[in-house]
């Protein structure tokens, strides 16, 4: 999808959110301010949303001195995590449906990492997550039909997003009942707003539930047009595509694969974060969805 009208402001309140996170510099808050409104104005009008903020959050992090603005936020929500490891497992192991819990939980930890996560659900916390999350309501929802095509695909691809949600991803994966040489998840190659990377999957185990791999180029979601040969024989083999998070959404939502073959089947995992994904989905900012292509 191409980004929208609305995602320049957006763009611009989460370089400023960013900058207030790393420095109280005022004069370097109006210099980055005003660097991106003059990449901004040089977009492609064509870029999606996911594009336009990889940008942007470029030259900015640049400014500020740092990959990722989120970081110290993000290793918090990591140690939590893997310190609660035991009662996350037992809490998809003692449902009568691992498969559906695990699968909700995956989705619901998409606003792990998010700066709008307050703003979203005022008061959230790994505890309020693991106690909501089994009766969550999907607001759109493929979860059965996911089951199906995982259950039947020979290779799935699994497109992870941020460092603190690769727990729920292993432990959604592990009820899938394949091999670690039939799921490839797909990490960051650099470092860019909480991106997982693969020393992140590393520290949690997924190697040990998957087989790891990146695309090939720095982005967020997923660029097929520029990731790297072997990625894309990669992406063109699994039978099965399983993506987290918007800029998933924006960057895979048209893929078809190869045009002379039947579609893939791409799920889409994520928390709707914004007006603009939340319209193009028919749900409300802040809603979870289980969406098939």
């Amino acid at each position: 999808m191409k980004h929208r009208p609305e995602c320049i402001p957006c763009c611009l309140q989460r370089v400023l959110h960013a900058a207030n996170l790393v420095t109280e510099d005022e004069w370097l808050h109006r210099k980055i301010l005003s660097d991106s409104m003059q990449d901004l104005c040089e977009v492609d009008d064509l870029a999606s949303p996911a594009e336009v903020v990889h940008q942007i959050f470029h030259r900015a992090g640049r400014a500020l001195g740092v990959a990722s603005p989120y970081e110290a936020d993000q290793k918090r929500w990591v140690e939590k995590i893997k310190g609660a490891e035991d009662s996350i497992r037992a809490v998809v192991e003692d449902s009568g449906d691992p498969f559906l819990v695990a699968l909700k939980l995956s989705v619901a930890a998409n606003l792990i990492d998010c700066e709008f996560r307050e703003r979203l659900q005022p008061g959230f916390s790994l505890k309020t997550l693991l106690e909501e999350a089994p009766e969550l309501e999907l607001a759109i929802d493929q979860s059965e039909s996911l089951r199906q095509a995982a259950a039947a695909a020979s290779r799935i691809l699994f497109v992870h997003e941020t460092a603190g949600e690769l727990l729920f991803d292993r432990l959604l994966i592990e009820t899938l009942g394949k091999s670690a040489g039939s799921v490839t998840s797909v990490l960051r190659s650099a470092p860019s707003l909480g991106g997982a990377l693969a020393a992140d999957a590393l520290d949690i185990g997924l190697d040990k539930a998957a087989t790891l791999t990146d695309p090939g180029v720095d982005c967020r979601g997923l660029l097929l047009g520029s990731s790297s040969d072997k990625f894309i024989e990669e992406y063109e083999v699994a039978d099965l595509v399983i993506a987290k998070g918007q800029a998933a959404f924006e960057t895979l939502e048209e893929t078809s694969g190869d045009s002379s073959k039947e579609k893939k089947a791409v799920f889409f995992l994520l928390r709707a974060k914004c007006a603009v994904i939340a319209g193009e989905l028919g749900v409300s900012p802040g809603d979870c969805v289980v969406e098939r292509n």
